[in-house]
Parts: structure tokens; C-alpha cells; sequence
């Protein structure tokens, strides 16, 4: 055999090599690693057998496959990680305008208290009581997910869906109404719990659970912003398309 096609046999040999395990934390919380392949489901195997999928990351608890398969693939992992985002736009919103004005900015001070409050009722009572009380057929998510941690209810859709609620309700019952924002609002965070079931993070049980839980969060969150919080300036006040609609049934607080 020339030494061409010694070489040519390696790289051959090493592509073909099946990706090990490795994890920046615990295995199997999907933060931040890569599943090895003994864990991949059949399908999974089969599609690496055909050179379909190289490796399997979970970053986030968001399962990342490559080389991804189409561009719905793309736009479900982006979204994945909205709940992500936001939050984290709020954050620098918040340091800016204390840098800038001396003070923060009221709305994404209050929406971080939101994401970071809830989350950790989620994580600390709901998610607890969920492992406890229902059978690991509910709680259990998709064998393709590569995080292995129950997940009933979503962390993922709480945060986006209590975030959503939250929003519209201040948006949809202000003194004027600002129709684009009301869209914005729903096209950004609204898709989550599809991303999350085409993504194979959770199950559509799972995420309905925590859509209809969430709706019930944001509207707390609403009650508390105006009644304990009134008048403030929201982002439409600043940022909007036009003067907006005077909304005749908007809450007199």
C-alpha cells in the first residue's frame, strides 16, 4: 500500500472514530457537553453510520446536533436560548442606564427580579414537588435530549411564557396601546414550547404544563408591578412605531 493510501486509510479510521463523552460539569445536566455516542438513540447511531450527525453538544440543557439538518433546525435553537437572552439584555439595559442616568431603568430591573424570582420557584419548589408526586413517564424527557435531568415542568418555557405574560399584559392594558410591540412581543417568546418539543428537549405534556403554569406567573407578576410599582415609564414609551391607541379600558391605578 503507497503511503497515499495509508494516509488516506487513517483519516478514514479517524473519522469513523465514535465521538466520546466529555462534560464540563456533571454528565448528563446538559450544560455544557458532549454526549458520547453510547448514549445516542438508534436513530441517532444510524444517522452517524450515514455521516448525517457528527457529534451531539448540550449547552444550556439545549441539545445542539451537528452538522444541522435544516434551517427550521436553526431557528428552534434560537429560540431555545431566548430565555437566555433576554434576560441577559436586561441586565446590561440595567448597568447602561445606571452608568448613563445614575439610576437604572425601572422595566429591566423589574423584568430580571421577574426571570430570576421565578426560576428559582421553578427550580426549587415546582420542579422539586413535580419529581416527587408524578411518574417518571411524564417527567422523563426525550431519549434524544442530552440533558438527562427530569424535566417537568420546562425551565426553558416558565421563563418565556411568565416573561410573555408579563409583557403583553403591561403592553395590552396600558394607557395607550402599541399593537406592533403586542406583536413583538408574542413572535419573540410565543414559539418557545414548539422550539423546545422540535428540538427534542421536552415533551409536548412538559411544556404545556409549564405554558399554562407560566400564564399564571405572568399574571402575578403583573398584579405585583401595578400595584406595588405604579407609573413607570415602559419600553413602548420610548421605543415606539406611533403615538399608539388610547386604550379606554386600561386599569385606573
Amino acid at each position: 500500500m503507497s503511503a497515499g493510501n495509508k494516509y488516506r486509510q487513517a483519516d478514514l479510521e479517524e473519522q469513523k472514530e465514535k465521538p466520546p463523552a466529555w462534560a464540563l460539569f456533571a454528565p448528563g445536566a446538559g450544560q455544557c457537553e458532549k454526549q458520547g455516542y453510547d448514549d445516542w438513540t438508534a436513530e441517532e447511531k444510524a444517522m452517524w453510520e450515514a455521516g448525517q450527525l457528527r457529534v451531539k453538544w448540550g449547552i444550556g440543557q439545549v441539545s445542539i446536533r451537528l452538522p444541522m439538518q435544516d434551517p427550521v433546525t436553526f431557528v428552534a435553537l434560537v429560540y431555545g436560548y431566548l430565555p437566555f437572552v433576554i434576560p441577559i439584555w436586561w441586565l446590561l439595559w440595567a448597568l447602561i442606564s445606571k452608568l448613563v442616568n445614575g439610576a437604572p431603568r425601572f422595566f429591566p430591573v423589574f423584568g430580571l427580579s421577574i426571570a430570576i424570582g421565578f426560576a428559582l420557584v421553578n427550580e426549587l419548589i415546582i420542579k422539586q414537588v413535580c419529581k416527587k408526586v408524578l411518574p417518571a413517564s411524564i417527567t422523563s424527557r426525550p431519549p434524544e435530549a442530552v440533558c438527562k435531568h427530569p424535566g417537568m415542568p420546562s425551565g426553558h418555557v416558565m421563563n418565556a411564557y411568565t416573561l410573555m405574560v408579563w409583557c403583553f399584559l403591561e403592553a395590552a392594558l396600558d394607557t395607550m396601546v402599541h399593537f406592533e410591540w403586542l406583536v413583538m412581543i408574542i413572535l419573540v417568546l410565543g414559539p418557545v414550547p414548539w422550539a423546545r418539543v422540535y428540538n427534542k428537549d421536552h415533551t409536548v405534556p412538559q411544556v404545556l404544563a409549564s405554558a399554562v403554569i407560566a400564564t399564571i406567573m405572568g399574571c402575578i407578576a403583573y398584579y405585583i408591578r401595578r400595584t406595588h410599582f405604579p407609573n413607570h415609564e415602559q419600553m413602548w414609551d420610548w421605543y415606539s412605531a406611533n403615538g399608539g391607541w388610547r386604550n379606554p379600558y386600561a386599569p385606573k391605578l
